[in-house]
């Protein structure tokens, strides 16, 4: 949505005299009144967010423009942050609606997202490549992070500058992606003298099962953090005996992984864990993936440095061709930790670096990953990665043009821009019913996760159910997405801890160790309302009865057909 029309919404009259078109019935369940005023300690004005309404169809669904006035009723400061739609007209302008892609989660699956006016004004090579160096060690390791050209030591400071670390603090190891990153540490970890590894995911994660997968070859066996269901909530009680050590039985330390926010469920997660992990003389890793642009300027990160980072940087603002890669942090008073011995390690292959070179430089090396070469490589995503090479004089002047570009917004803004969206998304969700004399009445959509707090990831999780309850498979709502070239995707809950009542026992905790498919929806910093909108007129669709059947026949033709082969 362009800036001309953010401004007209600003020009326009909310106290009265423009009516929001969402009904006025007031709310009648518990649930729904703790969520109302949920909202109404965040949102200003006569908004639906704040009313019992629901639409049975995507007809009844108000328009584009209609909707983005109820937006900007309930949250007036998301008309202060039009500087990112400004960003997103000028310097990106093929994410424009003509465009058809929807702007949400990045990763291989969906479109890689570049910058336009970088595209058009550079040539159509890599503007930097990878070339790729196994090491043996944690020594070899740290030495070849300090082994650096001109070119990847002004790539190391304008990174650490962006993840608000302490240059003189941390190694910087560049790695083939995240999940490679994940594996290095897993290797090279002292598992032999700290054979424990504690960690704190809600959902299944490949390079996290993959760490999981080489500490239990070398004899660890890995605890994990249970979640409450339907909130994705820490169960915090069994979290705090797993991480408290018991000094007088010597308990032995080990890896805390931890990350900040659910990279599916957008729940967040205290930074009071990292320093009760630290204070049982843990070494905690934090891993970035669900942080939003600029989030590592948080207070809580300033004061709690984690002895190890692992983030990516493959999600959003890049050019098409150039390769991604990720990036393991090492605090240099935690080095030590990386000492396994080599007898112990796993596998080789997965002691894999890179070294990153102005693409003329490396153009004719044979161990150089060529544009496009990591395509297939697992791209969880956390952080952005434009990065512009200009010769001037023979020198070579670096441009982070996606980090300058998250920089020039700011925290403030980024926050309050996808809180904007993210809640106005769940709300206008959750107002989607079955049509008929339900009672009680049939949602559409049940989220899973946090629902209308404010301090939430821009992540949002739901199952859709037809009108007869039934659940509509995940990965069917994604590949439909798919064809409307909307960036849904299937992930999976795990952890789950539910509580039920027994015959005998009341309030009895039952560990069912649920696994729950979902659908999965991201936001990013240049996400704006016309892709939430486009969401929630998706997902609108499911409303109509043959709509959900037509899929599910077709599904079972084709698994019918499957089957023939």
């Amino acid at each position: 949505m362009g800036s001309q029309f953010i401004q007209e919404a600003s020009e326009a009259c909310f106290n009265g005299c423009c009516s929001s078109p969402f009904s006025t019935q007031s709310v009648t369940k518990k649930q729904e009144e703790e969520e109302d005023h949920e909202f109404s300690l965040i949102t200003t004005g006569a908004s639906f967010l704040t009313r019992d309404i629901k639409f049975t169809s995507q007809e009844s669904l108000p328009s584009l423009h209609t909707s983005f006035y109820d937006l900007i009723t309930a949250f007036p400061d998301y008309l202060q942050t039009n500087q990112a739609d400004h960003l997103r007209s000028t310097e990106y302008q093929n994410l424009s609606y003509s465009s058809s892609h929807v702007l949400l989660n990045h990763t291989v699956q969906q479109q890689p997202l570049f910058s336009y006016s970088q595209s058009i004004s550079g040539s159509d090579q890599s503007l930097f490549t990878l070339s790729c160096k196994q090491v043996s060690s944690g020594e070899e390791l740290l030495l070849f992070a300090t082994e650096e050209s001109r070119f990847q030591t002004r790539m190391r400071r304008r990174i650490t500058s962006f993840m608000n670390l302490e240059e003189s603090e941390y190694h910087m190891i560049l790695t083939q992606d995240r999940s490679s990153a994940f594996k290095i540490l897993a290797e090279l970890y002292c598992f032999k003298t700290c054979p424990n590894l504690l960690t704190v995911y809600n959902y299944e994660d490949e390079a996290v099962e993959e760490m999981i997968r080489i500490s239990e070859k070398k004899g660890v066996k890995p605890k994990a953090a249970e979640f409450s269901w339907p909130s994705t909530e820490i169960v915090s009680e069994k979290l705090k005996r797993n991480i408290t050590r018991n000094k007088r039985r010597r308990d032995k330390r080990g890896l805390f992984v931890f990350p900040l926010q659910s990279l599916v469920t957008g729940a967040s997660y205290s930074y009071s864990w990292m320093s009760l992990a630290h204070e049982n003389e843990w070494h905690v890793l934090l891993d970035t993936s669900a942080l939003s642009s600029k989030d590592m300027e948080t207070l809580g990160l300033s004061l709690f440095r984690p002895d190890f980072l692992i983030c990516s940087f493959t999600e959003v603002l890049r050019q098409e061709d150039s390769p991604g890669f990720g990036c393991l942090f090492v605090k240099k008073s935690s080095s030590q930790a990386l000492s396994e011995a080599p007898e112990l390690i796993t596998n080789p292959a997965n002691l894999t670096v890179v070294k990153a070179e102005p693409a003329w430089k490396t153009e004719n090396d044979e161990n150089t990953l060529g544009r496009g070469s990591l395509d297939h490589r697992e791209d969880h995503t956390s952080a952005n990665d434009i990065v512009e090479v200009v010769e001037e004089d023979d020198n070579a002047i670096i441009e982070f043009r996606g980090l300058d570009h998250a920089d020039s917004l700011g925290l403030v803004l980024i926050s309050r821009r996808l809180k904007s969206l993210t809640l106005w998304l769940v709300r206008a969700l959750t107002c989607l019913k079955h049509p008929g004399s339900h009672q009680p009445e049939m949602h559409l959509v049940k989220i899973c996760g946090p629902k209308t707090r404010p301090k939430r990831g821009p992540s949002v999780c739901f199952n859709v159910f037809d009108w007869q309850g039934e659940k509509v498979d995940p990965v069917v709502v994604e590949r439909l997405a798919e064809r409307e070239k909307i960036g849904l995707r299937c992930a999976y809950l795990q952890k789950i801890s539910k509580i039920g009542k027994d015959k005998k026992r009341n309030d009895e905790k039952q560990n069912l160790s649920l696994r729950v498919s979902v659908v999965c929806v991201r936001l990013g910093f240049m996400t704006n309302f016309d892709d939430v909108f486009r969401v929630w007129g998706f997902v609108s669709r499911f409303l109509d009865a043959d709509f959900v059947e037509k899929e599910k026949w077709r599904k079972k033709a084709l698994e019918k057909n499957k089957g023939c082969d």
